[in-house]
């Protein structure tokens, strides 16, 4: 008995039928009789180790585009797996079976050129894991915290030794086969360990731990930064790094007069924000926290004299609480600070700004055009007229894909993404699931490549189950794909 699955949609580009087969022996296949679209060749795995009827799989792949290239998957019961490939470069990868692991040979690369390729000879070996575990004390109850653990295996045994745990318990435990391993412990916000943050530990044929990770949470105060000079409501932050041993790295801001943070004990370097049109007294310092609340004032003043005028830009035709933002740059010669990014997810974002000539540019957003996105101004006494953006969303037109021959609710997905090689301001690469009939996806004009994802048990046996398209202005006609069951 044997138990194939494998996938394989015919492709506009490749005129070539694959096939899959899994055999007893590794002899390879002969190539395809004359008249058929590409000769191919057999390429050959075998295994040893596994207990008879134990199924195992071997993956097969050729670069190029994601919706272009062979992707192919075969499962056997039997010792021998065989692919059907036509002349060019591959990549194997060996699932995992439960309870085993092959070493340096569960993946690879393979040329096939005018002959049979193997066989690659794969070893299964028994698993065998023993548990290993971490305890913290000093955390404030439910706080998560994380280990990373690896080893010094190779091949699948690589990826068995190496894992990582997040636990918002006292406990982080491992189940990890014979070897060496070192590990890392994550750094907590507002907590320091104790120790190392990492280490190094033996498994060898008995459980491991717990191994004693002591936290402390010290107690915090409050640090308050005190601006003026500002006109009201603008933007201004403040940066604070340094502390130990609780390393501390944060930037708030405001658009009130204070700036605040809540720190331990500790010294700490600060760097305050630039602000168009203002220099800052200090721009840059330190503070020290000892047990109380530390307040330290930031004067800005302007660098030139005169008042500040609002300079408003208006946003039409966003989804309401989308950000966006505009950078205004001065072109007139003040000297410090002669540019600012001001973001909003309204539908208004306010600078205050002197006398002087500006430019500006709106970002873009994703899914939208833009019109009046760019330009210059002028403030001179007065708050210049209300600059607006205007925001079309980009007109996205359907690609169907439709799939027959699968039981009801089975499980199977498409791929759609941007044709390579060509520049676009809307990326996409979508991958969507659906237990009926049909997908859909919504995408802007362009051009695309699709591929019907593999279903176990099933082959394409009508239409194309990976190609290319181009949407131009309506929808793309629907693509069709029959599935039939193997045998």
């Amino acid at each position: 008995m044997r138990a194939l699955t494998g996938a394989l949609g015919a492709c506009a580009s490749l005129a070539a039928v694959l096939l899959v087969t899994s055999i007893a022996s590794a002899a390879p296949l002969a190539p395809a009789p004359s008249g058929a679209a590409a000769t191919v060749y057999g390429v050959t795995f075998t295994e040893t180790g596994l207990p008879a009827g134990t199924n195992w799989s071997v993956h097969v792949a050729s670069p190029g585009c994601g919706c272009d290239r062979i992707h192919e998957t075969a499962t056997s019961d039997l010792s021998a797996i065989t692919f059907s490939l036509p002349n060019g470069s591959y990549r194997y990868s060996l699932a995992r079976v439960s309870g085993y692991f092959v070493n340096v040979s569960a993946h690879g690369t393979f040329n096939v050129s005018g002959a049979g390729v193997g066989p690659f000879a794969l070893t299964f070996y028994p698993l065998y894991t023993y548990a290993v575990s971490f305890e913290e004390s000093g955390l404030p109850s439910a706080t998560p915290w994380t280990i990373r653990v690896a080893g010094n295996g190779q091949g699948q045994e690589a990826a068995l030794e190496r894992a990582t745990v997040t636990s918002s318990t006292s406990t982080i435990a491992f189940a990890l086969p014979n070897g060496s391993y070192h590990y890392t412990v994550s750094s907590i916000v507002g907590s320091f360990l104790n120790g190392s943050y990492r280490g190094r530990f033996q498994v060898d044929g008995a459980a491991v731990g717990p191994i004693p990770q002591a936290f402390e949470t010290p107690t915090v105060f409050a640090l308050l930064f005190a601006e003026i000079g500002l006109p009201t409501g603008t933007n201004w932050s403040v940066h604070i790094a340094g502390g130990s041993p609780v390393r501390i790295h944060e930037t708030h801001a405001s658009t009130s007069g204070v700036v605040g943070f809540a720190l331990p004990n500790g010294t700490y370097r600060y760097t305050v924000s630039l602000v168009l049109g203002f220099t800052s007294a200090p721009t840059h310092g330190s503070v020290t926290i000892d047990g109380a609340t530390t307040a330290a004032g930031v004067v800005y003043t302007a660098l030139r004299a005169g008042a500040f005028y609002p300079v408003t830009f208006n946003e039409t035709g966003l989804a309401n609480g989308t950000n966006w933002s505009v950078k205004v740059v001065a072109t007139h010669a003040i000297g410090h600070s002669r540019s600012e990014i001001g973001t909003s997810n309204t539908t208004n974002l306010t600078f205050w700004l002197q006398n002087g000539s500006y430019r500006f540019q709106a970002a873009s957003v994703l899914g939208y055009n833009r019109a009046g996105a760019s330009g210059r101004f002028a403030v001179a006494g007065a708050a210049p007229p209300t600059m607006t953006i205007g925001y079309t969303a980009i007109p996205t037109y359907d690609v169907t894909i439709v799939v027959a021959g699968l039981p009801a609710d089975t499980n199977w997905s498409a791929l759609l993404r941007n044709s390579p090689g060509i520049a676009t301001s809307w990326p996409v690469h979508i991958v969507r699931g659906s237990n009926s009939t049909t997908v859909v996806f919504a995408v802007p004009n362009g051009d695309y490549c699709y591929r019907v994802e593999p279903v176990h048990g099933y082959k394409v046996t009508s239409g194309n189950a990976k190609g290319s398209l181009t949407v131009d202005g309506s929808a793309a006609a629907p693509i069709s794909v029959t599935f039939t069951a193997r045998r």
